[in-house]
């Protein structure tokens, strides 16, 4: 919001500059983001009264005027077409500067030396006018500076970002209520006094509210035998100056009001309106409207209407009509000054997509106390501006006059809350200075009773009434203090090395990392469960939209969120990864569980483009791959790469279930038996559903199991000194059994014999009864301080045939 620091001046006296109004407004919660000296350099541009006009001898489009300046004239070269006798106009002499830079000189005009020019508005920055010269009102003194003679000119405007809570603030007389108290000075209101004819409103206007539930209260008052016309030259100065439009007398008045005291007005054209009546309620079903811009809108359910006898002709807190719009031949107005339910104007402007100065203020609550003040404000200026006669009385529908509850306030509260020792009679100074009615009682010396002025909707609750304590006490005269606490050591240090141990290791391994919002839609919330760690969704109380309305049980949806957007702009080629919370609700318990856990996703190439890859890789049947593809091993990497780091290569992978990812191309992963997470390809079907056209690899992970579990410090193990024994064992088992199980259940039988054990052939088909698989490992025995016999070897070899016979159910092959 804009404000005149001129204008403000005129309802709160305070012997401060514009930069120490704003500073102080500042520091009181009221946000000032830039003042700006508006009118600046025009102390030698004067005002003057054009005495005569003739015509230039050398050019028919140009005449030369006669500059009356009260102790002298001069004459100057005009071609301004609005020029006539009589006129007050404002003067640039030679050696004036003008806002632009020009610098005013004696020249030659075609033949006729002009000292200085008449002035437009557009060329003083004073308005948007360049079509002639600027006109003053008569009776301005002349021959003087224009500073002196409209000390409004000159003026600073600050730039106020007023929070949605205070509403009350969208007024110069808002601003000022808040300079008065934070500054400890008196305010006022303009005053006027009515001049009324005999004619009464009630014989030519009636006034209807069946749906007072939107419209609390309804004032409205007329003026007859107007002039349309333009407001004079401060009155669109003041509206310009703070963001508005000029357009006529009688709409600049009520935008000048709207800015004065923030109440909104409407001015309708009485001619128009069927029968002189006002009806307001809700639209009818698909009722469409012609709002002032032209535009016909179709009407969201319950909008509140303003209409006369057979029609609509507002709509209500937001924007007028075409149909009963001020005209050049309006002649009588009638004055809507009206409170309206602040959340049904919010509903109906957003299903619209409107927002007007109106809406924007009805939104964030008015001041229903002075609905009426405003319609006073409004007639007499109506008439001051544009003439005509004021009916008697005035139409004021207010059937539940609106009460603001008391609040109890306790002292000691308040002081606790802001780390002060005022005294009760200190707390309701600071809250009798911004018009909160205090009341004090003697048996309860501790405490206040408070009753928030008509202007102040967000005060509610006692600690909103602290909050005021500590604008107008000051927030910096809060001493300032450390509290009290017991120091403890910081057991998450390590924590934390392991993660940046993560990170490294993840990016090592070719990935980069990102950050995804915490909030997902339902769906997918669910879309990636395990079902082994998620037990529902965790559902927001007030979301920012549906798609961001639950926390997420999973990291994945941000990865694949991530690549479709990185797709849609031809970044086809991805590994990224994230290290985050995923939050599950626990039955039973006021919070969610919060696991820290490793997701990636990998799409796209493998390797860039790069000069030794151009042929392709040859797989291990010679096949020639020009795409070198990212596949379920490249994920798998990254895994073990992790494992490795973290000192942890106990982790198992045995074909995955899950149904969003590819049988075949999937594991999941268990420690101890424990389902920690799971890697590789997403199924085609998931991945035609989230439409993305490329082969998608991921893999989640909880971390916590494996920093609870890994060895606190690496072992230097040296280079064995005796020679090995490498025995091969062929064996069919069931297709489901994994490589991983076999390989952990040959090293927990080999004792410290057992160096590896190597998976070096997969085969199905032929010769191989359905449901099975032959499998081939070969293994390696190695003691580190002795060479090893072929009995040593032998005895445990035959165990561990045993134990496969036993327990997989193998069968050994030839």
């Amino acid at each position: 919001m804009l404000v005149s620091f001129g204008w403000l001046k005129e309802f709160v006296e305070i012997g401060l500059s514009a930069h120490d109004v704003a500073d102080l407004l500042t520091m009181g919660g009221i946000e000032i983001e830039a003042v700006t000296h508006v009118g600046k350099g025009l102390e030698k541009v004067l005002t003057a009264r054009i005495e005569d006009i003739a015509p230039h001898p050398g050019s028919e489009k140009l005449h030369l005027a006669v500059l009356g300046l009260g102790d002298r004239r001069v004459t100057v070269v005009c071609g301004a077409p609005n020029t006539a006798v009589g006129q007050i106009v404002v003067y640039a002499p030679p050696a004036a500067v003008l806002p632009s830079g020009l610098e005013m000189t004696e020249r030659d005009v075609k033949g006729v030396l002009s000292p200085g020019m008449i002035c437009s508005e557009k060329e003083l920055d004073l308005g948007e006018d360049a079509s002639g010269v600027m006109v003053l009102d008569e009776g301005t003194a002349i021959g003087i500076p224009l500073t002196r003679a409209l000390p409004f000119v000159e003026d600073y405007i600050l730039e106020a970002s007023i929070t949605p809570n205070r509403g009350d603030c969208l007024s110069i007389l808002g601003i000022a209520r808040e300079v008065a108290a934070l500054a400890d000075r008196p305010w006022r209101v303009p005053l006027f006094g009515l001049v009324e004819g005999r004619d009464p409103i009630g014989d030519k206007a009636k006034i209807e509210v069946p749906d007072a539930d939107l419209c609390p209260r309804y004032v409205a008052r007329m003026v007859e035998g107007v002039t349309i016309g333009p407001s004079p030259f401060d009155i669109r100065l003041r509206l310009s100056r703070c963001g508005f439009r000029p357009i006529s007398n009688v709409v600049d008045a009520t935008n000048l009001i709207l800015l004065e005291c923030g109440q909104p007005l409407h001015a309708f054209d009485y001619s128009l309106l069927e029968n002189g009546r006002i009806v307001v309620r809700r639209s009818d079903p698909g009722e469409t409207f012609v709002t002032l811009d032209g535009i016909e809108r179709q009407l969201p359910p319950d909008s509140l209407m303003i209409r006369d006898a057979g029609r609509s002709v507002a709509l209500a807190g937001i924007m007028g009509g075409l149909n009963s719009e001020i005209l050049p031949t309006t002649k009588t107005v009638l004055i809507e000054s009206a409170c309206f339910e602040r959340f049904g104007i919010r509903k109906t402007a957003k299903a619209l997509g409107m927002s007007t100065e109106a809406s924007f203020r009805f939104e964030r609550g008015i001041d229903p106390e002075g609905s009426l003040w405003a319609a006073h404000r409004a007639a007499y200026l109506i008439r001051k501006l544009a003439g005509g006669t004021i009916l008697k009385g005035y139409l004021d529908v207010y059937p539940n006059p609106i009460e603001r509850r008391l609040v109890p306030v306790r002292v000691d509260r308040i002081n606790g809350l802001l780390g002060t020792a005022l005294s009760r009679e200190e707390m309701s100074s600071c809250l009798g200075r911004l018009g909160i009615g205090v009341e004090t009682q003697e048996q309860a010396q501790g405490s206040l009773t408070c009753r928030p002025p008509s202007w102040r909707w967000d005060l509610e609750r006692e600690v909103d009434f602290g909050e005021e304590v500590a604008r107008v006490y000051g927030f910096q005269n809060i001493p300032v203090s450390m509290p009290s606490y017991r120091s403890e050591a910081d057991h998450t240090r390590d924590h934390h090395a392991r993660v940046r141990m993560v990170n490294s290791l993840m990016n090592l391994s070719g990935f980069n990392e990102i950050i995804t919002m915490s909030f997902v839609s339902k769906q997918a919330a669910v879309e990636f469960a395990t079902g082994s760690l998620e037990s529902g969704e965790l559902g927001l109380l007030n979301p920012l939209t549906e798609d961001l309305a639950f926390m997420r049980t999973s990291l994945i949806p941000g990865l694949v969120a991530a690549v479709k957007r990185n797709m849609n702009f031809r970044c086809e080629n991805l590994k990224l990864y994230e290290l985050g919370k995923t939050f599950t609700p626990v039955a039973g318990d006021e919070l969610p569980r919060e696991d820290l856990r490793l997701a990636a996703i990998a799409v796209g190439r493998r390797s860039p483009d790069t000069w030794h890859f151009h042929r392709g890789e040859i797989d291990p049947l010679g096949k020639v791959d020009a795409l070198c593809q990212v596949d379920f091993y490249d994920v798998k990497g990254a895994l073990e790469t992790v494992f490795e780091g973290l000192s942890f290569p106990d982790v198992c992978f045995v074909p995955s279930r899950l149904p969003f990812l590819h049988p075949g191309k999937s594991a999941d992963l268990l420690v101890d038996g424990e389902f920690i997470g799971f890697a590789g390809e997403l199924s085609p079907r998931k991945t035609r559903d989230l439409a993305i056209s490329a082969r998608v690899l991921i893999f989640e992970i909880l971390l916590e199991p494996l920093f609870i579990r890994m060895r606190k410090e690496r072992v230097f193990r040296p280079i064995p000194r005796y020679p090995y024994i490498e025995r091969d064992l062929s064996l069919m088992v069931e297709t489901n059994c994994s490589g991983d199980q076999i390989k952990h259940l040959i090293s927990r039988l080999g004792h410290d014999i057992i160096a590896s054990v190597s998976l070096f052939d997969l085969y199905r088909g032929e010769s191989i009864p359905e449901g099975r698989q032959s499998m081939a490992f070969r293994i390696r025995y190695q003691s580190e301080d002795r060479t090893l016999t072929d009995d040593e070897v032998q005895e445990v070899h035959s165990r561990v045939v045993d134990a496969l016979v036993t327990e997989l159910g193998a069968s050994m092959r030839e």
